[in-house]
C-alpha cells in the first residue's frame, strides 16, 4: 500500500470521507485529491502540515515517504493521560473523604 493510499484511508477513517476531511482541514478537496493522485512529494508544504496536524502525523516522516505519529502527539497524549489520572485521583480522594466524613457522622449520631 502506498503512502497516499494509507493517508486516504486515514482521512476516511477520521472524517468519513476525503471531502469532509478537506473541509475540517480548511483545504480545497481538489488540493487533497491532487496530492493523493500525484503523490505527497508533489504537494505544497502548508498542505502537508495541515494534513499531518489534523491526523496527528509526523511531517518529517511523511516528507520521507513514511507514516508515523507526530512526536508532539505522543507527548500530548501522555500529558492528557497524566492529567486524567490526576483528575481521577482527586475525584477518588474526594469520594474517600466524603465516605470518612459520613462514617464519622454516623458514629457521632450513634453515640448521641
Amino acid at each position: 500500500m502506498t503512502v497516499e493510499e494509507e493517508l486516504k484511508n486515514m482521512m476516511i477513517e477520521k472524517s468519513g470521507s476525503v471531502n469532509k476531511f478537506a473541509q475540517e482541514c480548511d483545504l480545497p478537496q481538489t488540493t487533497i485529491a491532487s496530492m493523493l493522485d500525484r503523490g505527497v512529494n508533489k504537494a505544497n508544504v502548508n498542505t502537508i502540515i495541515k494534513i499531518c496536524k489534523h491526523l496527528g502525523l509526523s511531517v518529517d516522516a511523511l516528507a520521507n515517504g513514511r507514516i508515523a505519529p507526530s512526536p508532539l502527539k505522543s507527548i500530548t497524549d501522555s500529558l492528557n493521560a497524566e492529567l486524567l489520572n490526576q483528575h481521577n485521583y482527586a475525584k477518588l480522594l474526594g469520594y474517600y473523604e466524603a465516605l470518612l466524613e459520613s462514617q464519622k457522622k454516623g458514629e457521632e449520631d450513634a453515640h448521641a
